[in-house]
């Protein structure tokens, strides 16, 4: 059985979420905010949805990396 699914929109609040509850990204603009939840093919058993990167690759943020990782394991995206 595979992971529940979401709406792009709910997986992007649920990424805000966890990503504005870190003190200092509060009022940051990240590209979550920029750039929303996006389809991408899943290939062998990985996630189907991506955050597509708009920023400066030198603004890289682990933890930020880390929050979207961990709701790819979570949930997968509702292409219906």
């Amino acid at each position: 059985m595979g992971r529940p699914t979401r709406a792009a929109a709910e997986l992007r609040e649920l990424l805000l979420e966890r990503i504005e509850a870190i003190p200092d990204l509060a009022g940051q603009l990240t590209d979550v905010h920029r750039g929303g939840v996006r389809w991408k093919d899943p290939g062998e058993g990985g996630a189907n949805w991506t955050v597509p990167i708009l920023s400066d690759r030198g603004t890289h943020r682990p933890d930020i990396a880390r929050i979207i990782r961990q709701l790819q394991m979570e949930f997968d995206l509702d292409v219906d």
